[in-house]
This record gives C-alpha cells, structure tokens and sequence, in this order.
C-alpha cells in the first residue's frame, strides 16, 4: 500500500513539474504593434503559430468630418470609423512577406446633417422651405461581419524584439444601410417621398465604399 502511494504521489508530482520545467523557448511567441492607416488608429496582439503562421486580433478606431453634396443636397457630416479585426497570417516563403485573411467587425458609421442652401433644400428635383422640412439627417452604415484579403511585410517572430510592418488589401463592407428623417414628412406624403428617394440616391454615392481599400502601417514589440 505504501508503495503505491508513493508511486501515485511521485506521477502526481511529475505530472505538475514537467510543464513548469520546460524550456521558455517551447512557449506560444506573442507580440503587440501599434498601427495606423485607412482603418484608422489602435493596435493588435499577435500569436505566433507553427508553419510559419501567425494570428492577430486588433481594434482600430478614428472620428473626423466629411461633407456630401448628393442629389442636390448638401449634408455635413461625420465620419467614425471603427472596427475589431481577427486575421490569420501566412508566410509562404518563410520570411516577411505574407499573406493574410480574415474578419473583421465593422462598426464605421457616416452620420449625415442637410444644410438648406438659401433658406431652402432641394430634394429629389423639388423644392421645400426649410420650415417644410425641418431638421434633414440621416445615417449610413454597413455590414457588422466583413471578410478582409491582403498581402504585407514584416513579421514579428523573426529577428529582433523590435517590428514594423506594412498590410495592402481589401474589405468588403458591402452595400450601405442609408437612412433619411426630414422631422416634417410625417405631416407631407411628398415630402416622405422625396426624402426616400434622396436615401436612395446617397446609397448610390457611398455604395463606392462597398470595397474599401486597406492600407495600414504598424510597429510594435515581440515579447
């Protein structure tokens, strides 16, 4: 009986001990980058992976104003761009130029205010006072799942801690979600009118955004 304890007790102790002696080399390599570019500001963390692969989980983040002038309207508008990206690496050449997939959770959203030109706005070939109308703003966002294809140099599981690196590609956001709220065409069916067919119309403007190019910059540190 006490033979048996002791050699329980010495897998036990194995079982517990052999992990936390392996060499710090075996350990998953990680590493983190700040970025920049056409996504907007943020940063990733990065998995080493074996075959030459890596993968990456970022959020990029960025706000600035964008005017439009669509279908005779002029609207004002801001711009937010944000989303979180999960993308795999591939290096086929074992070095630093690479080839990438992904997702990406698209959370960009262009919020749209008209400005009347002359105390009047223009909408779909008709004319309203902007006491017709009233406050004249809409939204136009796009598909939350995104897939991402690209290539790019660098990688930080080869030579030193310190990386750079550079992403070209592509996402597909697909077609704009647009809509358009005039506060007085709950009381004119035209006006209601009007103002869809001017939705439509800044769909048709922003619909170029569907493929929306990719360039960003990156450093970081491999750990």
């Amino acid at each position: 009986m006490r033979t048996s304890a002791v050699t329980a007790g010495t897998a036990v102790f194995l079982c517990l001990a052999l992990p936390a002696a392996m060499p710090a080399a075996d350990a998953a390599p990680l590493a983190v980058t700040a970025q920049a570019g056409t996504l907007g500001a943020g940063g990733s963390v990065w998995l080493g992976l074996p075959f030459h692969a890596d993968v990456r989980f970022g959020g990029n983040y960025l706000p600035f104003s964008h005017a439009l002038d669509s279908g005779g309207v002029h609207y004002d508008g801001s711009v937010r761009l944000q989303s979180f990206t999960l993308l795999a690496d591939w290096h086929p050449f074992h070095g630093y130029f690479r080839l990438t997939g992904g997702l990406a959770y698209n959370d960009n959203r262009f919020t749209l205010t008209a400005t009347p030109s002359g105390g009047t706005y223009t909408i779909n070939g008709t004319s309203y006072t902007s006491s017709q109308v009233g406050a004249l703003t809409g939204t136009a966002t796009f598909n939350r799942a995104d897939p991402y294809f690209g290539i790019g140099l660098g990688n930080p599981f080869r030579g030193g801690h310190w990386t750079f690196g550079l992403d070209l590609g592509v996402l597909y956001q697909g077609t704009p979600k647009v809509s358009l709220n005039a506060t007085g065409a709950a009381a004119d069916p035209r006006l209601a009118a009007d103002v869809q067919a001017a939705a439509d119309q800044v769909r048709s403007d922003v619909r170029k955004y569907k493929w929306y190019p990719v360039v960003m910059f990156s450093f970081g540190y491999r750990f």
